[in-house]
């Protein structure tokens, strides 16, 4: 069995009062495929957005091939990887034939 190459515990994110994401977890390895479902506003992009490090998640860890990510802001307000050694990311364009149901 390989080991988990993506796991997330217990993510929460708010928007000031209002809290999208309640304690979500995951865990993922090497080539597993995964669906997210969900209602129009439950929290699916933005659990996507956190994950992608897009958005700084308000609680909860995100752990990549077995490092701890932390997000930071750098002097322009963007999000970085606090650790630059800590995460490759891979991102696909909407239009690589990847589609979503």
């Amino acid at each position: 069995m390989s080991e988990n190459k993506l796991h997330v515990i217990d993510l929460h994110k708010r928007y000031g009062g209002h809290e999208v994401l309640k304690g979500v977890s995951l865990q993922a390895r090497a080539g597993d495929v995964i669906s997210i479902i969900g209602s129009s506003g439950s929290g699916k992009s933005t659990f996507l957005r956190c994950i992608n490090f897009l958005e700084k998640p308000s609680e909860g860890a995100i752990i990549v091939n077995g490092q701890n990510i932390n997000l930071v802001r750098d002097k322009d307000g963007q999000l970085k990887v606090a650790d630059k050694k800590s995460a490759t990311l891979v991102a696909y364009p909407p239009d690589d034939g990847v589609s979503a149901l």
